[in-house]
């Protein structure tokens, strides 16, 4: 009695939770794809998938309005349908106290943005996510290690865990898992990328930005790792896609450490060939601009 009283509660949620899902949807201008079907999809049909995983990475371009306005209402179906908690690469580690301060109150909203060191778009981009989260008591983890020690393991290597003091350690991921976790693949696209000109100024060689990109991916791992483990929580993360797509990156670590990730893909249509989706993520996000 009790199996099918917990049966007919979860979907009841679930019924009552599309509804209210569908309402918000039909003013987001996205097409969603399940890559393993190449169908078209609802909103409702990832909120119903996600149930079954430990993690759910949302994979953006950050400058994609609609694809923001999107992750928002996901956020709000999944949140509604059971306990979460939201990650954030936008957010390093050394903030996690001014975010918990903001959560629970003891400082405003004024207060929490003066206080952080965020990205530029945070209020009108990030914000949004992080008061939802608020309202309905969710956890928000400030995902990445601090831009000013990935910036000197990007200039020189492993050698710069020789230069952190005992204080700055405890944000930054074991120096042994940078290369350990980091699949052939995931380096040569970096690589690639890399080559091309992306992340010039470092004035440190390819191999150098390759191990500044995996401080960023298992830092964010280990955050996002922790924060399952402690609460015992679906963990929410949003990171730029590359990160995440084709599991690489965060998705591979993260399954790495025992984790069962979701992977999600946003991008403007026509960016991405329709026969490479399945290789990307689990669902593809499509908006018609950024």
């Amino acid at each position: 009695m009790k199996i099918f009283f917990n049966r007919f509660v979860f979907s009841f949620l679930f019924i009552f939770l599309s509804i209210n899902v569908f309402a918000d949807e039909s003013s987001l201008s996205v097409q969603i794809v399940r890559t393993s079907t190449a169908e078209v999809v609802s909103i409702s049909d990832i909120v119903k998938e996600s149930s079954k995983y430990n993690v759910v990475v949302f994979g953006e371009e950050h400058d994609n309005q609609d694809l923001h306005r999107f992750y928002e209402t996901l956020f709000k179906g999944i949140s509604d349908l059971e306990s979460t908690s939201l990650s954030l690469e936008m957010l390093e580690q050394d903030q996690q106290n001014i975010v918990n301060e903001f959560l629970k109150g003891t400082i405003t909203e004024s207060h929490f943005l003066a206080s952080t060191s965020h990205w530029k778009s945070f209020k009108t981009d990030y914000l949004p996510l992080v008061s939802i989260a608020k309202e309905k008591k969710c956890n928000v983890v400030a995902a990445n290690p601090p831009r000013r020690y990935v910036n000197l393991i990007s200039r020189k290597g492993l050698s710069a865990y020789r230069e952190f003091s005992d204080l700055a350690l405890p944000y930054l991921p074991p120096a042994y898992s940078l290369e350990k976790y980091l699949t052939e693949d995931y380096k040569q696209r970096l690589t690639t990328l890399f080559a091309g000109g992306h992340g010039a100024g470092h004035g440190a060689g390819n191999s150098y930005l390759v191990l500044g990109q995996a401080t960023w991916d298992q830092g964010m791992a280990e955050s996002i790792s922790r924060e399952f483990y402690k609460t015992g929580k679906k963990v929410i993360h949003l990171n730029g896609r590359f990160h995440s797509d084709r599991t690489g990156g965060v998705v591979h670590r993260l399954r790495e450490m025992g984790l069962s990730v979701l992977v999600i893909s946003g991008f403007v249509k026509d960016r991405e060939e329709s026969q490479d989706f399945v290789k990307i993520a689990d669902f593809v996000i499509l908006t018609n601009g950024r």
